[in-house]
């Protein structure tokens, strides 16, 4: 009898323990490894919106992981076991929406290098057309030395967002080439308005 309440004692103690609350540590490594993915895909930077909700679900969930880890007795990682999915959903969002969102700058680069060279053979013929008519120039109120200085920057300015390019560095790339196809239409129009065309190739 006194044997039988040993191992009854020993076998509730082992039930007590197999049942005891668990970190899910399988599932959180999964979690990170995905968050790892979406990091480089550079999710903050093609998908900002979903990348700041999975760092914002990280953040909970490592909230209650601490939570847990301060008390002696009793932890509970129910909730920690929800933050955990809610982590992975958000992590595999970020991943595919930067996936998905790199293809499309990538096609908005390949658009705007076309756009802004040809915008810059343009330009680049009518500034010599006005730097070959000096006074004419004047006149009008160009800076035929500091258009011609604006040309070569506007020039070299395309050469990097392309390297950018080649890189893979879609989003600089385009906001590069943003900002030159507005310069370029800027004084392509002040060209233009002092009467300097394009020459025929």
């Amino acid at each position: 009898m006194k044997y039988l309440k040993v191992v009854s004692l020993a076998l509730v103690a082992l039930l007590v323990v197999s049942c005891a609350a668990k970190l899910p540590q399988k599932e959180i490594d999964a979690a990170n490894a995905i968050m790892t993915e979406a990091e480089t895909a550079k999710a903050d930077v093609y998908a900002p919106t979903e990348y700041q909700a999975a760092v914002d679900a990280k953040a909970a969930l490592d909230a209650e992981i601490a939570a847990q880890d301060a008390k002696t007795s009793g932890k509970d990682y129910k909730q920690t076991n929800e933050l955990v999915k809610a982590f992975n959903t958000a992590a595999t969002a970020a991943k595919s929406a930067a996936a998905t969102n790199v293809e499309t700058v990538k096609g908005e680069v390949a658009t705007l290098i076309t756009d802004v060279q040809t915008a810059f053979t343009t330009v680049k013929s009518e500034s010599e057309a006005a730097a070959g008519q000096a006074k004419k120039a004047k006149k009008a109120g160009l800076d035929v030395n500091a258009i011609t200085a604006q040309v070569a920057a506007e020039g070299q300015a395309i050469t990097d967002a392309s390297a950018a390019n080649d890189a893979q560095d879609y989003a600089g790339a385009k906001d590069k080439l943003t900002a030159l196809k507005d310069e370029i239409a800027t004084l392509q129009a002040s060209l233009e308005a002092a009467g300097f065309t394009a020459v025929a190739q």
